[in-house]
């Protein structure tokens, strides 16, 4: 008689038929509004383009998880706002407002196996939050490392061109522009 391991059993007694209903019951709880805050809401004062509420959090989320701690402790002090930036900048981008704004989506909507998670980005603790984007980077499908880079290189941009962040490189800047040459900024850190 052949030997019947666990998964076999378990494998036996979900028919097809289960295996939907189960795969449905997934899907839905990754879709449907959890009310767990859903992160920090854009302040009163910042009129979003292209941007929604949803997407500004999820963008300002995602930076944290790749800014690191200090640039994320600046983030959630306010004192750098990449989202609003962000948001700014693809104001004058169409081409690129809707990908960024559709990563953004898939980002705080998408589930597993697609994004490594079943709950919303935005109420994913920082822990989870960096399993999810570590995940999106270290993927073999290109259109996970797409959308973690694309993301990452916005982030990226609208948090050091913040001059609050300059105190995190110690380099001066804008670089180019009033007294601050592109000179300045070669000069090695004491």
């Amino acid at each position: 008689e052949p030997r019947v391991t666990p998964l076999d059993a378990a494998a036996a007694a979900l028919d097809r038929r289960a295996f939907l209903r189960a795969a449905a019951a997934v899907a839905g709880a990754g879709l449907l509004p959890t009310g767990c805050g859903g992160g920090t809401p854009p302040p009163s004062d910042v009129a979003l383009v292209v941007l929604t509420p949803r997407t500004y959090a999820v963008f300002n989320a995602a930076a944290c998880t790749m800014i690191g701690p200090r640039g994320a402790a600046l983030i959630d002090a306010r004192m750098i706002d990449p989202a609003a930036e962000a948001d700014a900048i693809l104001a004058r981008s169409p081409a690129l407002a809707a990908p960024l704004s559709q990563a953004l989506l898939v980002l705080e909507f998408g589930i597993w196996p697609l994004v490594r998670k079943v709950r919303p980005f935005t109420s994913l603790t920082i822990g989870g939050q960096r399993a999810v984007v570590t995940d999106l980077a270290e993927s073999g499908v290109e259109l996970k490392r797409a959308l973690y880079g694309g993301v990452r290189s916005l982030a990226m941009a609208t948090f050091y061109a913040s001059p609050t962040s300059r105190a995190l490189t110690g380099y001066p800047g804008p670089f180019g522009t009033g007294d601050v040459t592109i000179t300045d900024g070669m000069v090695p850190n004491p």
